[in-house]
């Protein structure tokens, strides 16, 4: 991308932030495109970078510049040089002058923008620096101070959209990152901000500044842990409650399949026999109980099931020594024995107790239907307060949805109080692939400059760079016979448009007809109006006309909309496909259970209604699938949008192609002759970084991975079935049993910062080994929370200096504890 440099001023008025001003002033030490080194007074910046003819053109403005000149204040340099080559081309007298604005124009509309600013009309200051920009769109310096107005309006949304632009153009723009950083704290995105500040560090690590700022950053978090009364001992959310326990599409066949294999596997009775009463046989029969159960309590369980045995033959048709009898067969492990003593107890005389013990039965024989209607009858029977009843039923459903995908992995997925998670089957040692993950759904990530995408294709994800983008500009600067080996060697990447839109692009025929029928035919920008209008707003970083025609930010979301409407067209096409199988004529509850099925694993937490703050676009939704052809609709309410809306932000993970065109032209570039000196010419031009096409998408297996500040996992772009996915990769040798985390955030922040952020983030207290590990202050000890009483800090931790000891003793034991483990493993700044 083409940079411009113009000089700019930052006023000393620290630590706040202030308006950019126009060319002149203090320069810092860098070179001039003509490679003069850059002068260090005003006087010599004037003659040697600029000539004396360009004095003229500053007249208006230098007392201004010299005056922060004077002052002795620090400036960074932005788009002098572009200034210079304007001032150059229109002094020479037989050059016509190019189209836009002149210099002498750009500087009174910059003049008069910061004079705005200053006295406060931010509406006629921004207008200004949009005129500017519309002659100059790729110069950061419109769009920074045009930002800094928006900032002082309060309209943070615009800010952060022109400070994203702007650090595309600039990366090194430290006042566009502060700006952001600010913009994005306003917003309650504490991550953004972060990242933002981040960026402007990378640059200027000595900025006071973004110290500051940063202060404040952790400030406003740390404020919002305090109001909460610090970490409590809740959860966000309850895991057990917030996953349902209603039945699959088809489990009532499943059941009555499962019932009959257990009637004829072993032998199930389905009447108890009913000897006359006997009143001295019952009584007997209620010794031996007592002494059955005397020896259950005392764990002594083959006797207790002798005891028990002898006061079933006694009373065979009571239910509670039946009930009795099948709890000490299950714990002598007895299973089948168990499940048929509960089984002869009638439907409507079990108690909760014996649902919950025959669930555990059945889940542990293989029959995971049976064993959640016992278990879903147990927790109704105790009024939904029977949590252990409810956590056994959220394994078995795990268990059941999860073990066929893990069959071939070294892993399996169980679910605690805290939800799902991923364990290891085997030692895993460092390096090794986990396992690997397809997207149920994907899109592209919606990009500021949808010019500056990649094209890639719709259906694989697969990259269709071509030579033209990756080499840009150079390309024409190669010898005719570099340009010939380029064009022969590089794969063809020709795009195979859709037929009916020739929007959507595709890398083979093949992967275009299986969109369509997979969900292409019903979101086609050719379809109707409002899949037009979806595909304009996703183009448009989810800008676009409201009802009364003003162009807003119509979504909100990071991801773009294209990926619901992918979800809701699988949907109704699996629906639809079921219905023509079935031969019916219009899908039934259970075609619509079955098509949903595939994204019912997905969690959708989230803190209020969405709907209204989309509107527009959930309208376009609406419209979209009113009319599914074939006389078939779906029905998108607030509920169903919001729900659809939480699982995608919940579970989207970014990805790309593993394998892209560049990468297959240096696979074919080493089969020519190293010594040809055309691949020589070509081994610097392909050090510059590959440009990707980036996806986003959810994933079944990998939406398990759960968070740690000490991850042992990370995860990587693959190839799986025939797409692009995701791989999972040991970050270091894993145990036997241990689970599998991935990472959140960056976890260098400082304890108390990440762990707030995370509870506002994520909904969940870290109670990580790093985080159990390393201390807040260092007033603090770290190990037995004792305070300072002199006002001393105690002493750190030599080597990670995020942890504080009152004594050695504390500090030893810290250290046996974990401390030393999690004091050498470096943080991560990415998940």
């Amino acid at each position: 991308m083409r940079a411009y440099h113009y000089i700019t001023l930052v006023r000393d008025e620290s630590p706040s932030l202030h308006h950019t001003a126009p060319p002149a002033a203090r320069v810092s030490p860098i070179r001039a495109p003509f490679s003069a080194p850059v002068p260090t007074t005003f006087s010599r910046l004037i003659s040697d970078v600029f000539d004396i003819g360009f004095l003229s053109i500053l007249s208006n403005t230098t007392s201004h510049f010299y005056r922060g000149f004077r002052n002795g204040q620090q400036t960074s340099v932005q788009c002098y040089s572009n200034l210079y080559r304007r001032s150059a081309r229109e002094q020479e007298p037989h050059t016509p002058r190019s189209p836009g604005v002149s210099t002498m124009k750009v500087l009174d509309l910059s003049t008069a923008a910061l004079r705005d600013y200053e006295m406060g009309n931010y509406d006629s200051a921004i207008q200004l620096y949009t005129s500017l920009m519309e002659d100059e769109p790729e110069c950061s310096y419109h769009l920074v101070n045009r930002a800094k107005c928006y900032l002082q309006q309060a309209n943070y949304t615009k800010v952060v959209e022109d400070i994203k632009t702007a650090l595309d153009i600039d990366p090194k723009n430290v006042e566009g990152a502060i700006t952001g950083g600010r913009a994005s704290t306003k917003l309650g995105k504490y991550e953004d901000a972060y990242h933002f500040y981040k960026a402007g560090l990378d640059t200027d690590p000595k900025s006071v500044v973004i110290t500051e700022d940063l202060k404040k950053l952790q400030q406003v978090i740390l404020d919002d842990y305090d109001k909460m009364g610090g970490e409590s001992d809740e959860q966000g959310y309850d895991a057990v409650n917030f996953c349902g326990q209603d039945s699959y599409p088809g489990d009532d066949v499943l059941l009555r399949k499962e019932y009959e294999s257990l009637e004829r596997k072993y032998d199930m009775e389905k009447d108890i026999p009913a000897p006359p009463p006997d009143s001295l046989r019952s009584e007997k029969a209620g010794r031996i109980a007592v002494e059955a159960h005397r020896a259950m309590m005392a764990g002594k369980f083959p006797e207790a099931l002798q005891f028990f045995t002898l006061a079933v033959e006694l009373e065979p048709a009571n239910k509670v020594l039946r009930r009795l009898r099948a709890e000490v067969r299950f714990l002598n492990e007895d299973l089948v024995g168990a499940i048929q003593d509960l089984w002869l107890i009638p439907k409507g005389e079990r108690t909760a107790d014996s649902w919950k013990l025959g669930g555990k039965v059945l889940g542990q024989i293989g029959y995971p239907i049976a064993a959640e209607f016992w278990l879903r009858k147990a927790y109704t029977l105790s009024e939904k307060k029977d949590q252990e009843a409810a956590i056994i039923f959220q394994k078995v459903r795990t268990s059941r949805i999860y073990s066929p995908m893990t069959t071939d992995f070294p892993v399996t997925v169980d679910f605690s109080g805290y939800g799902r998670g991923i364990y290891a089957k085997r030692d895993i040692p460092e390096g090794e692939v986990i396992f690997e993950d397809s997207p149920a759904v994907f899109g592209r990530v919606m990009e500021k400059d949808v010019e500056e995408m990649i094209p890639a294709c719709d259906y694989c994800s697969q990259s269709l760079l071509t030579a033209r983008r990756y080499f840009g500009a150079k390309l024409d600067t190669f010898d005719t016979s570099v340009q010939e080996l380029i064009e022969r060697q590089w794969p063809d990447v020709t795009p195979v448009m859709c037929d009916k839109c020739n929007i959507v692009t595709f890398c083979t025929d093949t992967c275009k007809e299986r969109a369509w029928e997979e969900y292409h035919q019903l979101i086609c920008p050719a379809r109707c109006a409002a899949t037009k209008t979806l595909y304009e707003v996703a183009d448009n970083y989810g800008y676009g006309y409201n009802e009364k025609g003003e162009k807003v930010n119509l979504w909100l979301a990071s991801f773009s909309p294209i990926i619901l409407a992918r979800m809701w067209a699988q949907i109704v096409t699996e629906a639809k496909r079921l219905v023509k199988k079935d031969g019916c004529t219009q899908p039934t509850i259970e075609h619509w259970a079955k098509a949903k099925a595939p994204f019912r694993k997905f969690i959708a937490f989230g803190a209020g209604d969405v709907s209204s703050k989309m509107s527009t676009v959930l309208q376009l939704f609406r419209d979209i699938f009113s009319d599914c052809g074939d006389g078939v609709k779906y029905e998108i309410t607030d509920g169903e949008f919001t729900g659809r809306y939480y699982q995608a932000s919940c579970n989207l993970q970014s990805f790309s192609f593993p394998v892209t065109p560049y990468h297959q032209f240096i696979n074919r570039l080493s089969k020519v002759d190293v010594q040809d000196m055309r691949v020589l010419a070509l081994l610097k031009p392909l050090e510059a970084k590959t440009p990707t096409a980036n996806f986003c998408g959810i994933f079944s297996l990998h939406a398990c991975l759960n968070h740690s500040c000490i991850n042992n996992v990370e995860v990587c772009d693959g190839y799986v079935n025939d797409r692009g996915g995701v791989i999972v990769r040991a970050k270091r040798d894993i145990t036997k049993g241990e689970e599998l985390y991935t990472t959140y955030i960056d976890t260098s922040m400082p304890r108390k910062l990440r762990r707030a952020w995370l509870y506002k983030s994520f909904n969940f207290w870290c109670h990580c080994p790093r985080c159990v590990h390393e201390g807040d202050d260092p007033y603090v000890c770290t190990t037995c929370h004792k305070k300072s009483t002199d006002g001393e800090a105690f002493r750190g931790c030599g080597n990670c200096k995020k942890a504080w000891y009152c004594t050695v003793e504390c500090q030893r034991k810290s250290w046996n504890q974990g401390h030393k483990e999690v004091c050498q493993i470096k943080h991560s700044d990415t998940s």
